[in-house]
């Protein structure tokens, strides 16, 4: 598999620093093989309204603008829902949903919740839609909150997985009339429900090296049940893996998310990322006189499934990590006088 989207949507128009991804249960009717943070039925913790709204308004104060609601099924909790959405909007977010559509059982009801979304603040909405969807998700209820979307007036945009069964992606992409509508999806994270489809999934998405990766806008402020404040879409469910790097910002639960976003604006890196976005880290190292020589012969030829997992090969590099700690602050200081010069 080696095809792009073109880098158009609502994503592409705002900027990464902005944002803030907001996963707000892990809990879903729905338990797919390829789920990044393991969401299943059983699983039930959450945030509240009060707690994702403070992270709002915290935010606000820092500059986010952007809100993305995910899960598991955020809509399993649909007043709270609204009520977030609401804040949100009042607070100035420009606000997307995430959701697999399980709810949208009649055209009626689509287009009477969806109303209810939009009312209270939704913008866009991002259906799911893949063969480990289709489980548990008929393509009839993603096909009613696309032409509810389209009525309405609600930007949608299609989230979709490439399978490990091409005989179902061929299906979907027939029955919904796929031929010629952008489709959105995102690197392979080897993390799921069914770690031997996962490994299967290996075979279908291709690794490549880091002339050859694309950049999905992925880095950018995440947060999760747990707590955990981390600066990628791609979290995981215990984001082990993002854990003592520059990723891990912190845990809300533990201090506050003042404290936390502050740490974000310090941090040389995020604010290289945010505004940098690949291949602008690989070109910074592989073109430095002196560091450049040891970073092509140690990563020029390793090949990753995602950006992400590029970028945490480089911070658990400890040589690269002393060159970034000692470089990084005037490279971020640098590219921000050109940017202010041409204001």
């Amino acid at each position: 598999m080696a095809e792009y989207y073109p880098k158009t949507g609502v994503c592409y128009d705002h900027v990464e620093s902005s944002k803030i991804y907001m996963i707000y249960t892990f809990g879903c009717n729905a338990a797919c093989d390829h789920c990044l943070v393991e969401s299943n039925p059983r699983k039930k913790k959450k945030l509240d309204p009060e707690t994702a709204i403070e992270l709002l308004r915290v935010g606000s104060e820092h500059g986010k603008s952007f809100l993305d609601l995910s899960g598991g099924e955020a809509m399993l909790y649909p007043d709270e829902i609204l009520q977030v959405v609401g804040a949100a909007r009042d607070l100035g977010y420009y606000v997307c949903l995430n959701t697999n559509a399980y709810w949208a059982r009649t055209p009626e009801r689509t287009r009477r919740v969806l109303s209810e979304l939009k009312e209270a603040g939704v913008r866009a909405v991002f259906p799911s839609a893949s063969a480990y969807h289709l489980r548990y998700v008929p393509l009839e209820r993603v096909k009613h909150l696309r032409q509810a979307c389209y009525d309405l007036d609600v930007t949608y945009e299609l989230n979709w997985v490439f399978s490990d069964q091409p005989e179902a992606d061929d299906l979907i992409k027939r029955e919904m009339g796929l031929d010629g509508e952008t489709l959105y999806f995102d690197s392979l994270v080897t993390s799921g429900n069914n770690s031997e489809t996962i490994q299967r999934l290996e075979q279908v998405y291709t690794k490549r090296v880091p002339d050859d990766m694309d950049d999905c806008f992925s880095v950018h402020l995440g947060v999760n049940p747990h707590g955990h404040v981390v600066s990628t879409c791609n979290m995981t469910y215990d984001n082990q893996k993002f854990r003592g790097t520059p990723f891990f910002l912190g845990d809300f639960r533990k201090e506050s998310f003042d404290t936390i976003l502050h740490r974000e604006k310090a941090s040389p890196v995020q604010q290289f990322l945010y505004h940098n976005p690949h291949p602008a880290m690989h070109r910074l190292l592989s073109e430095e006189p002196e560091f450049g020589p040891y970073y092509r012969e140690t990563f020029a030829s390793r090949s990753y499934f995602s950006v992400i997992d590029y970028y945490l090969d480089l911070f658990r590099d400890e040589r690269t990590m002393t060159w970034l700690d000692a470089n990084l602050p005037g490279a971020v200081a640098k590219a921000a006088a050109a940017s202010r010069s041409k204001t």
